[in-house]
């Protein structure tokens, strides 16, 4: 399991402006697959723009180093049983999260994660979901989320935890 190391490293974690995202498109897309730099290029120009949404950029020595977006409604998967779903309507669903390979386990994204935390609370949110491929492990070990279910999707299974 992948755990995030306590001491901070000195990154500075911002909260994305439309003029922040050429740069960010250009330090980050070298870890995607350049088949879909222009989704994620769309993706953070439309979370640092519109209200309900918000782009965090991590920084460092003037990089961006590492990314988190969140939505403050987003569909619940309508394969979750009733409660579930009915439960994480008011909440924010984390919609993305990634950082550099070479600076990962140095706790930054712990401090994205954080700041999703904020956000929804700011945002008079009762929390936040997120669905997960790979990560479910350490989303509950490090943040206390809890399970709420499982989908699987193009022949995946995610898992749906919130705190």
């Amino acid at each position: 399991m992948a755990s995030e190391k306590t001491t901070s490293f000195p990154c500075h974690i911002i909260s994305a402006i439309p003029s922040d995202t050429d740069k960010a498109f250009q330090d980050l897309k070298r870890d995607m697959n350049p088949e879909y730099a222009h989704v994620f290029l769309d993706k953070i120009q439309r979370y640092s723009l519109k209200p309900d949404r918000a782009l965090f950029l991590a920084s460092y020595q003037e990089n961006f180093i590492g990314f988190a977006t969140i939505i403050n409604q987003s569909q619940v998967p309508k394969e979750l049983n009733q409660e579930i779903i009915h439960t994480l309507q008011p909440y924010a669903c984390g919609t993305g999260l990634m950082v550099l390979p070479e600076f990962r386990h140095k706790g930054v994204a712990s401090k994205l994660v954080n700041q999703w935390e904020i956000w929804a609370y700011r945002n008079n949110l009762l929390g936040v979901w997120v669905v997960t491929h790979k990560m479910a492990e350490w989303y509950t070990h490090c943040f206390h989320y809890t399970l709420q279910g499982t989908v699987t999707r193009h022949g995946v299974n995610k898992t749906i935890l919130a705190k």
